[in-house]
């Protein structure tokens, strides 16, 4: 092999230019490369982190205010198979229930002790396999009240997938129309109660008891069996009677159907 020469100039030996450019960019790609490769097991596409709260939600799921614990009826709407879904309670509403069990005044107390009952035949029943019932620790720290804190979750997880909803589950009115003012979606027990009223029509035949004298002249009072007053005209004196009525008019009220009749 041919000895370089002392006196060789240094230049001649750098490699050119466009070699250099050219590794250059092979080095960047390559560094590149190994970056991605070592970022990706780190990496979670964006509906990852969606998928794990619906997991954690569960299908369908309703966040329960604490009026419907205490009212009492979801248990046997639960049991009838009507309702399907993760029913959630959230640990502020708990503590709310708590609050109402442990209360000096004996109505509040008895419907608090109902409420955490209510919880526990939830939690347990296996009547309707279409029902998970849970508890959470979350909480919206900044709101003050029970009713503001349930109406901000819930817009939280308002979308929670294309298609998917989770909706407030209540029986107090105003709350109700706070939360659908917000474009919060809103079971209403007191709804599926007004949908269940008997439907009857002027003209239409029944047997009802009369139970106490109406607010006018001659007027007796009886209820039908889902307890929709009817008002009958001349039966005062036929209180505590099975009386034969033909339904004369029916008045709508804020509060559902008030039906008129007169003895048969």
């Amino acid at each position: 092999m041919k000895k370089l020469s002392q006196t060789t100039p240094l230049d001649a030996l750098k490699p050119p230019a466009a070699f250099t450019q050219a590794l250059a960019r092979e080095i960047v790609k390559n560094l590149a490369a190994f970056g991605q490769i070592t970022t990706r097991p780190f990496r979670r596409a964006p509906h990852e982190n969606n998928g794990k709260k619906i997991k954690e939600l569960g299908e369908n799921p309703v966040l329960v205010d604490t009026s419907i614990l205490i009212d009492g009826r979801i248990l046997p709407i639960v049991n009838s198979g009507f309702f399907a879904g993760t029913m959630i309670i959230p640990q502020f509403v708990l503590r709310e229930v708590q609050q109402i069990a442990d209360s000096a005044d004996g109505l509040r107390r008895a419907k608090g002790r109902r409420g955490l009952e209510v919880v526990n035949k939830l939690k347990g029943q296996k009547v309707n396999p279409m029902v998970k019932t849970k508890t959470i620790d979350e909480d919206v720290a900044e709101k003050p009240d029970v009713d503001s804190k349930l109406v901000a979750l819930t817009k939280k997880w308002k979308e929670i997938s294309e298609g998917r909803q989770a909706r407030l589950l209540t029986v107090d009115f105003n709350l109700a129309a706070t939360a659908r003012a917000q474009g919060v979606k809103v079971i209403n027990v007191n709804d599926l109660a007004q949908a269940l009223k008997v439907a009857l029509m002027p003209g239409e035949e029944l047997t009802l008891k009369i139970t106490h004298e109406g607010r006018e002249r001659e007027q007796g009072v009886g209820y039908l069996s889902d307890g929709t007053m009817v008002v009958v005209d001349n039966a005062k004196d036929r209180v505590g009677a099975d009386v034969a009525v033909v339904v004369t008019k029916i008045h709508q009220t804020p509060a559902g159907q008030l039906f008129f009749a007169r003895p048969k």
